[in-house]
């Protein structure tokens, strides 16, 4: 059995097109981005799989994420702030696993390793799902990382 493939990409419009074969898939993305909006519209063939991802930034810490799948109707919606470099609070909504969540990020997310030698990232978060939301989840994540 052969298995090929491939990825193509080309300036257009202002944006970049990527072509992906893999299998006996091909999925067609264009990616427009400037300084405050991304768009993000993608076709999967021979299904016709179609989804638009949209992103919006309203200023150095605010940016509202959402994405829609034409197919099956699932969306998901994520808006991030980040106050400072070490502080960030997410929220957002998965309509496929029907979740609402919110979620605290403590540590940079950016950084090299030679000026980062010892990052350390905690993350506290609620998830609320929407047909039991009197059951809501905490998760507590640690990420630790030692460069010697």
């Amino acid at each position: 059995m052969l298995s090929l493939y491939g990825i193509a990409k080309s300036d257009f419009l202002d944006g970049i097109l990527t072509a992906q074969y893999s299998e006996n898939d091909i999925n067609l993305r264009y990616c427009y981005k400037d300084n405050e909006l991304t768009l993000i519209p993608s076709v999967s063939l021979p299904s016709n799989a179609v989804s638009l991802g949209f992103k919006r930034r309203f200023g150095p810490s605010d940016k509202l994420s959402y994405r829609y799948d034409f197919t099956t109707d699932d969306w998901n919606a994520v808006y991030k702030r980040t106050v400072g470099k070490d502080f960030k609070v997410k929220a957002g909504y998965d309509s496929e696993v029907r979740v609402g969540w919110a979620s605290v990020w403590v540590g940079q997310e950016d950084g090299k390793a030679k000026t980062a030698p010892m990052k350390t990232k905690l993350q506290l978060m609620l998830q609320v799902p929407q047909d039991n939301f009197r059951n809501p989840t905490f998760l507590f994540r640690v990420k630790k990382r030692w460069d010697l």
